[in-house]
């Protein structure tokens, strides 16, 4: 039987594993800003709106998990930045559509990958059952955590 000095404690070891991601997340982000001068929030913000053009925010804050505000505000700043701009609707001028400009293509076309973010990214790949249990055990532990701030859910990892 093994020494219980000798047996790595677990949690010790899941917390050493959060700190691989988030350690992983924050130094993909930072590789995002130094390459293209933008947060990796804007950078999937303009993806998003790439793919789907006349997106408006309430289209764009349920494609990137956030709360409305969260992508109202970013919204502003990408279009102060001139990465983006506001289009009213030809039949509905009170429809608001965005719409990336030639700097936002510019800027999105040299951002590194994943557009999304190493963990979104990452979490794609799992296997269902993987998620569904990881889903389970993440709850279990927000469960037991005190100083639990469930606002966070809704903020983009590049913006905490």
């Amino acid at each position: 039987m093994a020494n219980p000095a000798e047996v790595p404690q677990m949690d010790v070891e899941v917390l050493r594993q959060f700190r691989i991601i988030f350690k992983s997340v924050r130094r993909h982000f930072q590789s995002v800003e130094d390459a293209v001068g933008v947060s990796g929030s804007q950078i999937w913000a303009l993806a998003k709106i790439a793919e789907q053009p006349g997106l408006r925010v309430t289209g764009l804050a349920k494609a990137m998990s956030i709360h409305q505000s969260t992508a109202s505000n970013l919204v502003e700043n990408m279009v102060v930045q001139g990465l983006i701009r506001r289009v009213r609707g030809a039949k509905d001028s009170r429809v608001v559509m965005l719409e990336i400009t030639d700097d936002g293509q510019k800027r999105l076309a040299l951002a590194p990958g994943p557009v999304r973010g190493v963990l979104p990214d990452a979490l794609e790949k799992l296997p269902y059952g993987t998620l569904r249990d990881l889903h389970s055990n993440l709850a279990q532990l927000l469960s037991v955590m005190d100083a639990l701030d469930a606002q966070g859910a809704d903020i983009h990892l590049s913006d905490m």
